[in-house]
């Protein structure tokens, strides 16, 4: 579902004009895990297998030929590359990352997948006023030099680094913080941590059972309102 909220619009320019506008949020991912198990929900002669194959294969044709020049037809819409750019002659050459050439992939919805999505839309309205969302932008574990590793892999007691926008919290407010969330949607939050920042959070993984989980931040940017926002990524935690 998109959470939809009001705020005053600082563009608004003239009497005449609207003074507040909408942003909005989705409130929930699907993720390719996620995904695989809807495929193989939707018809039961696929494998897991199967369908990670498919994913796999698609994701490498695409890119492969978007690279190449084509513009590539899925069955919702296309997906291309596109160069922008300016120079001061006409005969002066496009050199992709001088200046401001750049090389940008495109997608673009076919009318009626973009009618199929927006008809039937699940939304909020969910208050008025500016929202400052959390957002989750990248994962880490901790070697024990210190340094950033993207493996995520994590034994009882290891440091998660967790990189975003609007990520502090109140500890001690337990509704909001750091979760792990298992395969059945079971909770844990994390106690303890390193470092609480608006744009870095470092926690310490707590002894759960092993296994997959998603990682989710609650905060609280308002007087009584909870914001939550989920990693794209999951960690694994060893026994």
């Amino acid at each position: 579902m998109i959470q939809i909220y009001s705020y005053l619009n600082s563009f608004q320019a003239g009497e005449e004009k609207d003074k507040y506008c909408f942003r909005s949020v989705a409130d929930q991912t699907l993720d390719s895990e996620q995904l695989i198990k809807e495929i193989i929900n939707y018809n039961s002669t696929i494998t897991e297998a199967d369908a990670r194959a498919m994913l796999s294969i698609l994701s490498d044709k695409v890119k492969h030929f978007v690279n190449l020049g084509y513009k590539v037809e899925l069955p919702f819409g296309y997906i291309f590359n596109k160069a922008n750019g300016t120079v001061a002659r006409i005969n002066d050459g496009f050199v992709p990352g001088t200046g401001n050439h750049r090389i940008s992939p495109v997608f673009r919805f076919k009318p009626e997948a973009a009618d199929e999505m927006t008809k039937n839309a699940s939304y909020k309205n969910a208050g008025s006023g500016f929202v400052t969302l959390p957002q989750i932008t990248e994962l880490y574990s901790i070697k024990n030099n210190g340094k950033e590793d993207e493996a995520l892999s994590f034994a009882a007691g290891s440091l998660l680094r967790i990189m975003g926008k609007n990520i502090s919290f109140d500890i001690e407010d337990a509704s909001q913080g750091v979760f792990l969330v298992d395969g059945e949607h079971h909770e844990t939050r994390i106690e303890t941590y390193n470092r609480i920042g608006t744009n870095v959070l470092e926690a310490y993984i707590p002894a759960v059972s092993a296994g997959n989980y998603e990682i989710k931040i609650v905060t609280k940017p308002g007087t009584d309102r909870y914001e939550k926002c989920v990693a794209s990524k999951k960690i694994e935690v060893t026994a």
